[in-house]
């Protein structure tokens, strides 16, 4: 114990801290405005300042010594921390001071009733789509700079000049987007004085407020989500000691809830109010939920009846919540009869499920991503742009590497943001990483870096995997990616010897006709070096979207019920059939569904004859865009179900306005298997309805139409709320067993499986052992991508997302915020290729495929190596999936989106 005297007083601590913890700890105010004890303690505002054993010093700077004697408040310090006051508000203008700001209560501190100041000038307001920086306010206590230095590795803000000259600058006194600010706003929440803040203000009259989780990607961020009816303000929620970061979409790219461009009530093709043939000229009429809904429910019986149950095809969603999406899958085999139930994890990371369902049992990101960054000693990222898909994440990457001096392996073709943290960057060739891994593995062998106890306990088929590694030409490696001998010695190395290492993939691994041998490659190289079932160290496939993980754990692929239990194991479809008895004579398909690609290509043949889709825009994010809209016309009845109109409510013949996540309650399943919940903050806007409730009412109609009679355990369609679903997941769904609805509205933090009732031990997953018992070693070849550059089409095409927008756009174009930091289509190539072609930075380009076309602005850069081009998919005119391939992998039929042949033209 450390025993100190505060104002006569005596106190003991356990551990040593600064005197300004210490004094708040025990509720002894003193006044600061540069600390925050998130960040290292700056010094600058010399408020604090106390006397110890008789000598004044700052109680930020200064830990609790034993014996110490500190006053905290006497007629000599208060005079000094007035003039100190004095100087820090003596270059400001008052009358903007926020009454609330910390800066307001010290002007009541130090008992100010009006002070003079200087003239208030627009010229030193800087602004940005999302905040803006007010020099008029500002008094240089440095908060800005250390945070966005400490916390987002980012060094926007700096200070320029000395003495009285000194002043606050974005980068080098220049614009935020030349600073290359990220517009994550932690400044803001860091600014004592109001000097940055928010530019969209709530009104606090009409403010209402919730604790929810980010609707965006996989991270999961814990969020304040406040609403004022028209505006939208986000805040990280926070702890005391910690901070938590968003980025720019999680905390501004929100206000889509209030776009006017929202469905506003359920729309029906006029054709079928006219008992007319399908007509996708017939105009949309607005009608009431009743109508729309018996339309649906007398089309799919119809089709149902004529044509079978697997005639009907159903896509979920990733953006719904964990209950809407059991209950779509529900529908689908409980009522429909059909497996035929997929979601955007099919053109994600199908391969990952498949690949590590194989090689370790399960299809799940191993460790937690405060595990990796807290415990790691190497991080090996590959096929993934961490910092723009999952940004939180990424910024945590950038503080384990600054603060805790990690190794950073980067392996990807173009050079991405994270790349200038690393140690090693592998610029690999698109679709070498199974020459790549292999390589690595044979280097280990060779040097006897491989963990022989970990592989003779818990491995197997290794002799097989190492006669064939061994095998291998390095020579032929090192020409197929790209990378020297000696940079691929180093790589292996570090992973094999300075564990544990952490390996994390997206969909630069998955998307590729060979995405299975991909993950088998990847989870090779951790079996081999000992790296799975340890803290800091794992197998960590990144989720794209809010719920991706949590859709596939509520059975929303073609061939697993909830919980990945197999639709072909005869025990398991018995047991569900039991639980979702429908009359006596009720059975469930055994037969595996199709896959979403393969529902599509299946209506040109007529085997698929409606379509349903929930949230989903296959227009947007299939590849050969062209083939699927040719494709969804020959539907005989497609249902939409979402928030806004989509590329793909174009060809609907009913679309069903959803409500977005402010709107309902229910469960999100992060990456890292984080199940957490969402709040509404607000009712159901317009006559939207969530998506739980549209699909209840649908089931309770076609269980009528049917004269179907609900006789098991969890038949019937009488749910009251998402509690009621999660429930039945619970008694349905083992690994969610013990997710139970109470422990999370009580803040617990339960991580799947969750087979106890209290405590969750299962953070990391294969401690002990494997799920598959033990892990498998797979032999696999470097397999060619299906399409290469050739004379006609000589480049490469990756395509992906950027920072500024989220999948197929629906949501972000819909944030006018962001559309002015990024509005339209990018198509990055390198300098070389762009001058062989007389194409000028920010010039319009066409790329042209064997499949499309689109219209691109040029971003000329050094990022990519000649011969590549990168693009996305956010905006419709731009799409690049007008030019990707429908290559699958054999086995988890996901597309080849990262790899197919192209060609440039300069426009006009």
């Amino acid at each position: 114990m450390i025993k100190i005297t505060i104002n006569g007083a005596d106190y003991s601590f356990k551990e040593k801290m600064t005197i300004i913890d210490a004094c708040e700890s025990v509720g002894i105010y003193i006044p600061k405005l540069c600390y925050d004890k998130r960040l290292k303690p700056i010094g600058r505002c010399k408020l604090c300042i106390v006397k110890v054993n008789d000598k004044i010093v700052t109680a930020c700077e200064t830990k609790i010594e034993d014996g110490m004697d500190i006053i905290t408040n006497d007629e000599e310090l208060r005079s000094f921390r007035k003039i100190n006051f004095d100087l820090l508000v003596d270059n400001i203008y008052v009358e903007r001071v926020n009454d609330i700001s910390e800066l307001s209560k010290l002007f009541k501190y130090f008992g100010y009733k009006s002070i003079s100041s200087r003239c208030f000038s627009e010229n030193r307001i800087v602004s940005n789509p999302f905040f803006s920086f007010d020099n008029n306010l500002c008094v240089q206590c440095g908060r800005c700079v250390s945070a966005c230095k400490e916390l987002q590795c980012r060094f926007v803000w700096n200070f320029a000049y000395k003495g009285k000259n000194q002043k606050l600058t974005i980068g080098a006194d220049e614009s935020f987007e030349e600073a290359l600010c990220e517009f994550c706003g932690t400044c803001v929440d860091f600014c004592p004085t109001g000097a940055i803040k928010n530019n969209i203000l709530l009104d606090e009259y009409n403010k209402k407020s919730v604790e929810t989780v980010c609707s965006y990607c996989g991270v999961g961020c814990k969020i304040n989500l406040s609403v004022d009816g028209e505006n939208v303000l986000v805040t990280p929620k926070q702890t005391d000691d910690k901070y938590n970061s968003l980025c720019v979409k999680g905390r501004y790219g929100h206000s889509y809830i209030f776009s006017e461009d929202r469905l506003k009530s359920p729309l029906v093709r006029k054709y079928l109010l006219d008992d007319g043939k399908k007509d996708l000229k017939s105009e949309f009429i607005e009608v009431d939920w009743d109508t729309a809904l018996d339309i649906v429910s007398k089309k799919l019986v119809e089709i149902k009846r004529t044509f079978g149950g697997d005639s009907i095809g159903f896509f979920s969603s990733a953006k719904c919540t964990n209950e809407e999406n059991y209950l779509l899958q529900k529908l689908a085999r409980q009522i429909i009869g059909t497996n035929n139930v997929d979601h955007c994890a099919r053109l994600c990371h199908s391969s990952t499920v498949v690949g590590l369902i194989q090689s370790v049992g399960s299809g799940a990101m191993t460790n937690t991503m405060d595990d990796i960054v807290e415990n790691a000693s190497t991080v090996f990222i590959i096929g993934s742009n961490v910092t723009e898909q999952h940004p939180v994440f990424g910024v945590k990457i950038r503080r384990a590497v600054m603060n805790r001096k990690i190794n950073l392996i980067v392996a990807d073709p173009r050079y991405i943001d994270i790349v200038d943290f690393s140690d090693i960057y592998l610029p690999i060739k698109p679709g070498s990483d199974v020459a790549l891994m292999n390589a690595l593995c044979k280097i280990i062998i060779e040097n006897g870096w491989e963990d022989k106890d970990y592989i003779n306990e818990r491995c197997e088929n290794y002799e097989e995997f190492k006669k064939y590694i061994l095998s291998i030409n390095l020579d032929e490696c090192v020409k197929v990616t790209g990378i020297d001998y000696e940079i691929l010695y180093k790589v292996a190395k570090k992973v094999a010897l300075e564990k544990p290492t952490a390996l994390i993939w997206a969909m630069g691994i998955t998307q590729h006709n060979h995405g299975v041998d991909n993950v088998f490659a990847l989870s090779n190289l951790q079996l081999l070096t000992g790296n799975i079932g340890v803290s800091g160290g794992g197998l960590n496939p990144l989720r794209g979207q809010n719920n991706v993980q949590g859709a596939c754990d509520m059975g929303c692929l073609p061939d697993v019920f909830n919980g990945y239990q197999r639709v072909m194991d005869e025990e398991i479809v018995k047991k569900f059939e039991n639980f979702w008895k429908m009359d006596g004579d009720f059975k469930l398909s055994r037969v595996v569904g199709k896959t979403v690609t393969e529902m599509v290509d299946s209506l040109n043949d007529k085997s698929i004859r409606a379509l349903y889709i929930m949230g989903e825009n296959p227009v947007m994010t299939e590849p050969d865009v062209n083939r699927v809209v040719e494709s969804l016309k020959n539907a005989d009845f497609l249902v939409v179900q979402d928030i806004f109109p989509t590329e793909t409510s174009k060809f609907a013949d009913v679309i069903l306005p959803a409500s977005s996540f402010a709107e309902k309650e229910g469960t999100f399943t992060n990456t890292e298997r984080k199940i957490n919940l969402i709040k509404p903050v607000i009712k159901p806007l317009y006559n939207s309805k969530p998506d739980l409730f549209i699909l209840s009412e649908l089931a309770n109609r076609l269980i009528k139409m049917l004269s179907l009679k609900p006789m098991g355990v969890y038949a019937k369609w009488d749910y009251e709320s998402a509690k009621d679903v999660l429930d039945e997941i619970n008694a349905t769904t083992p690994i969610y067993g013990y997710a139970k609805y109470e422990r999370l509205l009580n803040g617990e933090d339960l991580y799947w499986p969750v087979y106890k009732e209290t405590g969750n031990e299962t953070s990391i997953l294969h401690q002990k052992k494997f799920s598959r018992g033990k892990g498998k070693l797979h032999i696999v070849l470097n397999k060619p991508p299906k399409e290469r550059p050739n004379e006609e089409f000589p480049f490469v095409l990756n395509t992906g997302r950027e920072l500024y927008h989220w999948h197929g756009g629906e949501l972000t174009r819909r944030v006018k915020e962001l559309l002015k930091v990024c509005s339209e289509p990018i198509v990055m190539l390198n300098t070389n290729d762009a001058k062989s072609f007389g194409i000028k930075d920010g010039e319009l380009i066409k790329v042209i495929s064997r499949r499309g076309k689109i219209i691109g602005r040029a971003f000329v850069t050094e990022r990519l190596k000649s011969g590549e081009i990168f693009g996305n998919f956010h905006f419709p005119d731009g799409n690049v999936n007008k030019l990707t391939i429908k290559a699958l992998d054999s086995v988890a039929k996901i597309p080849e989106y990262k790899v197919c042949a192209v060609k440039i033209e300069r426009v006009g």
